[in-house]
């Protein structure tokens, strides 16, 4: 990273109350030389304070030894001398060191029992939160231990507003905020995406485990300037711990119910020099939450990974950050449970019924729904194994020279995604709908990148290019309605996607604690390759694809975005309203199309223009302290591309091989509006509170669909809903601390509770199938932290306590395809964890 920001933990609650406070500014201090990132953390936990590091290029450098009784800033100081740095003190017990030659930013005097500035990277560079024009949610290690968050989708559980869930399966993440969702299909048009280390992720990589994870951030609304990636509803940041950032090796198990053992660790090598490396890796088993009417269990874990971070920092202003990360996976992923059948659908044809509609038995869907029911909510009749097989491999290398006055940087990233999964989609015996896939794709991405200061104004400006390709088999094996004289079918998507784009913002001052964020961004985008769908031919590559008739398609497009916000700071509080626009891709439809679908081979890109404004901050009423952020926000989204499924011959061809295999038009447009909020206070030092909460309103405002493609829409088009989108959610956090002796430790209880109004997994408003009611989940969790005064911390965790059966997901939920199916979310779990840092 360009700036890394040292945050060290503040023992107990040091900051808590005035007689700690003092404690904290006098005392004995014992610092060796070392890294200025490494001492400052050391004197941080030995004073008890946070000291916040916002000086690029200098974490490496070398400070003075300092020992004797002294105050925090005078301790800094002589640590400091010679560096040309500045320290501020700008909380109770809460410091910042940046360059000498800096401006320092206008801070008043903060009330004297408001805690510490949360820093981000929202504008990719570390700041306050209260200078940010956006909302944004940020997650600390501490958190995620307490709420055993280890995937996105346990973080989107008691994240209100943000769904991360399968769609179908595990094989295809779903990211949802604002009520904005990705294509079915499509990997590359995504409306949110995930960044590691500043580099976009793949979509099949969004749901991996986490671990050894320093913070992360959720930006809310369109990004259509800064990131990599356009998008239209958000980001999500990962930061992984780099060495030299202060946390020490550590080792950590869990054991829990289901089989589950985990363990976890993260090594971090001393510096030989200007070199320093932090190796961390997890290892999880889990047994399945699903059983298998067949035997054995469905929706398991089982998954390796790995990640090494080397740094390279000489005396200067150049430094480079390369990391290495893996994952492998085996596992029986997620299966789909049969919830309904459709007595209208379109599958009921006179020569499905001698298969699949009988009256009689295992040949009969009706049957096994009655069966289903006697089976049970987290039995699956699928006549398919699960498969959901990962190899993932990622290298990325951040190379930066300068300091906060001009920093040039430049961001490569590689990754290999490689999957092989299965899947019936229809949760019978029944050859319904059977999915295979391989799936093998490599994604380059490089970004070049300046930014510094003007005078009083902040810039920064870049080129970004990434091209997602093919890399190895793209098959699919769909079997529907199989029977004789109608095989399954094999279809291949050999497809390459390029976007480059050159993006600028710049803040600039207007008047004291008045500031305009301006940004514009121009992405040029092309994606071209072959299609097949065939029922006897197999390509196994691009040049296959096109020797055995597949057809050649391609798509081009560019699009201007922009930012324009207002900032208005007082004290550790700020206003902001701020309106953006942002886009996401067009493409065309697969394979070459005929007969009357032929004019609908291609569509256009989706725009989506919002209006924000938010107030967030610090508040105190007595004893009583804590943040506030809340936004409204309402925005037009046009040229919706509607994902539809015309069933076989709907063409009127009578030509089975230009069926689509995928099919969007845009034909709608809509208006989204919402609020977002978080209150968070602090009674006393050893009881904290937290309601976060996310209101959503999405509605269809036109609909101009064709006469031909009307029907595909359901019978109340301007009516459907937003899928994946409760209206409501929200989350309460209690977080109760208990005071040892201080050479027994202290003990944490945390319970929170997330709850969800009814989600809509289908478009259709008459879907009953697709209707998840409201409900809510219960967590908690024990801590004994540093137990005996070592570095040991031991907690009992609990999930989904009262074991509340919902449907994470939909599965199959289309008349064409009669069954009717969902995904289960998981039920209670609850574990051990243990531990131990090498400090």
């Amino acid at each position: 990273m360009f700036v890394r920001i040292v945050c060290t933990s503040i023992l107990s609650a040091a900051a808590a109350t005035m007689a700690m406070d003092a404690q904290a500014r006098t005392g004995t201090v014992d610092v060796p030389a070392q890294r200025l990132s490494v001492a400052i953390a050391e004197l941080a936990r030995q004073a008890q304070v946070e000291i916040l590091l916002n000086a690029p290029g200098l974490e490496e450098r070398r400070t003075r030894s300092i020992r004797g009784s002294m105050d925090v800033e005078d301790a800094l100081k002589h640590m400091t001398e010679g560096l040309r740095v500045s320290i501020r003190r700008v909380g109770r017990s809460v410091y910042i060191i940046q360059p000498a030659r800096s401006r320092p930013a206008r801070v008043e005097a903060p009330a004297p029992s408001i805690g510490p500035e949360i820093l981000v990277t929202a504008r990719r560079r570390p700041e306050s939160g209260a200078e940010v024009p956006l909302l944004v949610a940020r997650s600390d290690p501490d958190a995620l231990r307490r709420r055993a968050v280890r995937t996105l989708a346990d973080l989107a559980r008691v994240t209100p507003g943000f769904v991360a869930t399968g769609q179908t399966s595990s094989a295809t993440p779903l990211l949802v905020m604002r009520g904005q969702r990705r294509s079915i299909s499509d990997q590359n048009r995504l409306p949110l995406v995930v960044y590691q280390e500043e580099v976009p992720l793949p979509n099949q990589a969004a749901l991996s485990p986490l671990y050894d994870i320093a913070s992360i951030e959720i930006l809310r609304g369109p990004q259509g300037t800064l990131f990599g990636r356009n998008t239209t509803s958000g980001a999500i940041l990962l930061h992984s711990v780099k060495p030299g950032d202060g946390v020490p090796s550590y080792v950590e198990a869990d054991a829990g119910n289901y089989g589950m053992n985990r363990i976890e660790g993260a090594v971090e090598l001393s510096p030989a020099g200007a070199w320093s490396l932090r190796i961390a890796a997890q290892r999880m088993r889990r047994d399945g939450f699903i059983r298998m009417a067949s035997g054995g269990r469905a929706d398991d874990a089982h998954s390796d990974a790995a990640r090494a971070v080397l740094r390279f920092a000489p005396e200067g202003r150049f430094r480079s950050l390369l990391t290495l990360d893996m994952l492998n996976a085996d596992e029986r992923g997620s299966v789909q449970i049969l919830t309904g059948v459709y007595g209208g659908g379109s599958a009921r044809t006179e020569e499905n019924a001698p298969y699949f509609d009988c009256g009689q038995g295992a040949c009969d869907v009706d049957a096994l729904l009655e069966q289903q029911q006697r089976l049970g909510r987290r039995t699956s009749q699928s006549g398919l194994s699960p498969l959901f097989r990962r190899r993932f491999r990622g290298v990325t290398n951040i190379i930066e020279y300068g300091d906060d006055d001009l920093l040039l940087r430049n961001i490569a990233g590689w990754r290999s995604t490689r999957i092989v999964n299965a899947l019936d989609g229809d949760g019978t015996p029944l050859a319904i709908n059977d999915l295979g896939a391989r799936t093998n794709l490599r994604q380059l991405t490089e970004e070049v990148q300046v930014q510094g200061r003007w005078g009083g104004a902040r810039y920064i400006a870049g080129l970004f290019f990434l091209e997602s390709a093919p890399s190895g088999t793209m098959l699919q094996k769909s079997a529907q309605f199989t029977r004789p004289g109608k095989p399954a079918d094999f279809i291949a998507n050999y497809q390459t996607f390029r976007s480059a784009a050159l993006f600028g913002q710049v803040a600039v001052p207007l008047a004291p604690r008045l500031t305009a964020d301006l940004g514009l961004r121009y992405t040029g985008e092309r994606v071209r390759g072959c299609s097949l769908r065939s029922a006897n031919a197999e390509p196994q590559s691009h040049n296959d694809c096109i020797g055995m008739g597949g057809s050649l398609s391609s798509f081009k497009s560019g699009r201007l975005t922009w930012t324009a916000a207002l900032t208005r700071r007082r004290g550790q509080s700020s206003l902001y309203l701020t309106s953006r626009r942002a886009f996401r891709s067009g493409g065309y439809n697969s394979p070459a199309l005929g007969g009357a679908l032929a004019p609908f081979q291609q569509f256009g890109p989706e725009s989506f223009t919002d209006l924000e404004g938010g107030a967030k901050g610090r508040w105190t009423l007595g004893p009583i302290h804590g943040s506030y952020a809340a936004a409204i926000y309402a925005g037009l989204y046009r040229n919706i591309q509607r994902a539809l499924f015309p069933g076989p011959g709907f063409d009127g061809d009578g030509d089975p091989g230009n069926d689509p295999i995928s099919f969007y038009v845009n034909v709608s447009r809509a208006r989204v509006m919402g609020m977002d909020g978080e209150l968070a206070a602090n009674a006393g030092s050893h009881l904290r509170a937290t309601v976060s909460f996310s209101y959503v309103d999405a509605r269809y405002t036109r609909v101009d669909a064709p006469a031909l493609l009307a029907p595909l829409l359901g019978s109340d088009p301007i009516n459907n809903r937003f899928s994946y989108t409760p209206r409501f959610s929200g989350t309460v956090s209690l977080v109760r601390e208990f005071p040892l002796p201080d050479r027994l430790g202290r003990l944490e209880l945390e319970v929170d509770y997330s709850h969800v109004s009814t989600i809509r997994f289908a478009e259709r408003v008459n879907d009953r199938f697709g209707v998840q009611p409201a409900y809510g989940l219960l967590g908690g969790a024990i801590s004994w932290r540093r137990v005996g005064g070592r570095a040991l911390d031991l907690e009992i965790w609990g999930r989904n306590l009262t074991d509340r059966y919902y449907a994470s997901a939909g599965g199959t939920l289309n008349p064409m395809f009669t069954a009717a199916t969902i995904i289960p979310g998981a039920p209670r779990t609850f574990g051990v964890r243990m531990r131990y840092s090498f400090e």
